[in-house]
């Protein structure tokens, strides 16, 4: 039977990708009565099982509708217009050469907000005449309906499923709580400039580049009560919520229960509560790290806070990144799209200098407080020595004054390597290739898989003498403890705190003056406001620049830009010193001068004469396996076939082994794409024959390189 004479029959036919299933989408027939519309949630038959799914379209052509099984369960909308949630899987699925399971990956959790036992049911107004005659053969519906007369109240599933499908009821939407009428403070006058500036561009695209410090948060709340005003949502994005309880204790306080926190580490029985309150309209603002972009609101703004932030990009497939699925989203909603930051990442940046979106400035600190004061500690000149006379001046300055200190270097562990004295040999990871680092325990863990174990005691090739190498974070707060004697330490990295609470239990205790000095990772720069902090050291800054990445440079620049914004915020200046291996570098040179457009600059040249994005397109494409040669080989073809297959313009570089050859007991190579436009890299890759390893699938392929 076709299309058309299904038709005919009131046959619908619908397009269903499951979650766990075929990297196509599946043909299903509508049962009669049921209105399923793309973005719907649905569960139908599989394999002798019911699988979840969600409706990328309807009636496809040329089906032979009457040999097909019929869903099952229609659940409901993923978003507040479903067609979007449609959109949205393909636009996941074409920008980031993603399968189809893998592109409706983010929007399928929110069937968890679905609750049936929890869902309050109520007669549809516009159906109510109708009643009779649909349930006139259904009697225990018909009790459960004629129930609903009395008022809202649950109902068994075996009931509220066919009078939902008959249209006779709607979910109940509860009252709304009313917004809290604290208005906050009363901007100053370069945040009422900024406001002027946003709001005169509805539905645009602004960069908010302010300083550390300049009141960015309250330029974020004020957009978001315009929303509320006009009956529309907001969503909120910070990197990540374990470094961001500061902000979300804001949003909470300011917008009461209209406000819904979407995180992984809340639970699942919270993460539930927090969809339902938005799907019922009990909550409107949402905040959240990278996937509260999928949250089901109507948003009429889209605010990305620390936006030059690497945590928005997704690790896993598909590899989306937050700030782009915000920019797809507020587009299509007619939405404004706010990017704030200090230190925006170069590509964004040079947006708006070129005027292809707005650029906002708040140039100067809130009540005109000075930015903090930076000296360079030349690390050539102290050798052995892990803190420099300059910077042992600076903290002791402030805790004897009663004021806090912030050490900062970005590396865990006591010592990051062990080597054999005899044989030379690095004891690494059974399942990376990586050097396992000693750790303050006596263990040996490994920073990429978490593998642990007892520290080897002697070399396990040859019994020789092992070497401890290096610095972490952990002997930088046992070298303070000796350097300031009677100082509180705390540490804040991923060895000291597992989950948000603990992150949060960490930051409280600073805030409220239980330490003195706070030693940490790159989790110290992350937007926190400490008013009694007033000196700042960076223990190592040169230890990112030799990353091979062409952003090293600038992630450098961002990180020392934002840690010594942590100084000076209250009434005291600040201070910092950066010690370093190289004081000539321009991501320090510039940093020490607080001279982000000087900086950008001269980095922009370097990127054009490059052809480095923004100027050009890279595409990085890995493969990976538990087999070397297989994967090695595997490479090898792939590489060849693009080559072969590669326009002119196009450069394919490669393949070689990835930096970290082996994680996780995965063999890793790579191949990179260099191109003027990004569209003959994404065809280039798409076009490969599909199979294992194919690069739409591998953990390697990196969709930042085409920002």
């Amino acid at each position: 039977m076709s299309q058309a004479d299904s038709a005919s029959g009131d046959l619908r036919v619908v397009q269903v990708v499951l979650e766990r299933g075929p990297t196509v989408p599946l043909d299903y027939l509508c049962p009669d009565g049921m209105d399923v519309s793309a973005g719907m949630l649905v569960r139908v038959p599989f394999r002798r099982k019911v699988a979840l799914g969600i409706v990328v379209s309807h009636d496809p052509p040329e089906v032979e509708a009457a040999r097909l099984r019929p869903i099952a369960e229609l659940i409901g909308p993923t978003l507040p217009d479903p067609e979007e949630a449609a959109q949205l899987v393909r636009f996941l699925r074409q920008r980031y050469l993603a399968t189809w399971p893998q592109a409706a990956q983010p929007l399928l959790p929110s069937a968890r907000g679905y609750i049936p036992d929890a869902v309050r049911w109520e007669i549809a107004a516009a159906q109510e005449q109708d009643a009779p005659r649909l349930l006139q053969r259904a009697p225990r519906q018909r009790d459960a309906y004629e129930s609903l007369r009395a008022g809202p109240r649950t109902l068994a599933a075996t009931l509220w499923r066919p009078l939902l499908q008959k249209g006779l009821i709607v979910r109940h939407r509860p009252q709304r709580p009313a917004r809290p009428s604290a208005d906050g403070p009363t901007p100053t006058p370069a945040q009422a400039q900024a406001l002027r500036v946003l709001r005169a561009s509805p539905g645009g695209v602004h960069l908010l580049h302010g300083v550390t410090g300049s009141g960015k948060t309250e330029i974020y709340f004020r957009l978001i009560e315009d929303a509320l005003g006009a009956g529309r949502g907001a969503i909120l994005l910070v990197p990540e919520i374990a470094l961001s309880a500061q902000l979300v204790a804001l949003v909470q306080e300011r917008f009461g229960r209209r406000a819904a926190v979407l995180h992984s580490a809340v639970g699942e029985a919270a993460r539930r509560r927090a969809l339902q309150r938005l799907r019922h309209g009990v909550a409107d603002v949402v905040v959240g790290p990278r996937s509260a972009i999928f949250a089901p609101v109507d948003a009429g703004v889209v605010i990305v806070d620390e936006q030059h932030e690497s945590s928005y990009q997704q690790d896993e497939a598909p590899r989306y990144h937050a700030q782009e699925v915000a920019l797809w989203r507020a587009a299509r909603a007619g939405a404004t799209l706010v990017l704030g930051s200090a230190t925006p990442d170069l590509s964004t940046y040079r947006q708006a200098i070129s005027g292809e979106i707005e650029l906002v400035r708040l140039p100067e600190r809130i009540g005109g407080r000075p930015l903090p004061t930076v000296r360079v500690a030349d690390l050539r000149r102290t050798p052995g020595r892990i803190f420099s006379p300059e910077l042992v001046s600076l903290v002791s300055e402030s805790v004897s004054r009663g004021q806090q200190a912030i050490l900062l270097l970005n590396r865990r562990g006591f010592h990051p390597s062990m080597v054999c004295q005899s044989c030379g040999q690095v004891p690494t990871c059974p399942d990376c290739s990586v050097a396992l680092a000693y750790h303050e325990s006596g263990e040996a863990v490994c920073h990429l898989c978490g593998h642990r174990r007892k520290a080897p005691g002697s070399c396990p090739a040859c019994g020789g003498r092992l070497r401890l190498l290096g610095t972490g974070t952990q002997r930088v707060a046992q070298a303070a403890a000796e350097a300031w004697p009677g100082a509180r330490i705390l540490r804040l990295d991923r060895d000291a705190v597992r989950g948000v609470g603990s992150a949060d239990e960490v930051y409280r205790a600073f805030r409220d003056g239980e330490a003195d000095i706070l030693v940490g990772t790159q989790m110290v720069a992350k937007g926190f406001d400490f008013p009694r902090v007033t000196a700042v050291g960076v223990v190592v800054a040169d230890i990112g620049l030799g990353q091979p990445d062409f952003r090293a440079s600038e992630r450098t620049f961002q990180l020392l830009m934002q840690v010594s914004g942590r100084a000076g915020r209250a009434d005291a200046p600040g201070q910092a010193v950066i010690q370093t291996f190289d004081p000539e570098h321009p991501a320090i040179r510039f940093a020490v001068r607080h001279d982000y457009e000087g900086y950008a600059a001269q980095e922009l040249q370097e990127r054009e004469r490059g052809g480095y994005p923004p100027f050009g397109e890279l595409l990085l494409i890995g493969y990976s396996g538990k087999e070397e040669s297989e994967v090695a080989g595997l490479a090898e073809q792939r590489t060849a076939q693009m080559r072969a297959r590669a326009p002119e313009g196009v450069r394919v570089l490669g393949p070689v082994p990835a930096p970290i050859y082996r994680a996780q007991g995965r063999y890793r190579w790579q191949t990179l794409l260099l191109a003027s436009r990004r569209e003959q890299l994404r065809r280039l890759a798409a076009d490969l024959p599909a199979g294992d390893g194919d690069p739409r699938e591998t953990p390697l392929f990196d969709p930042r390189q085409l920002r």
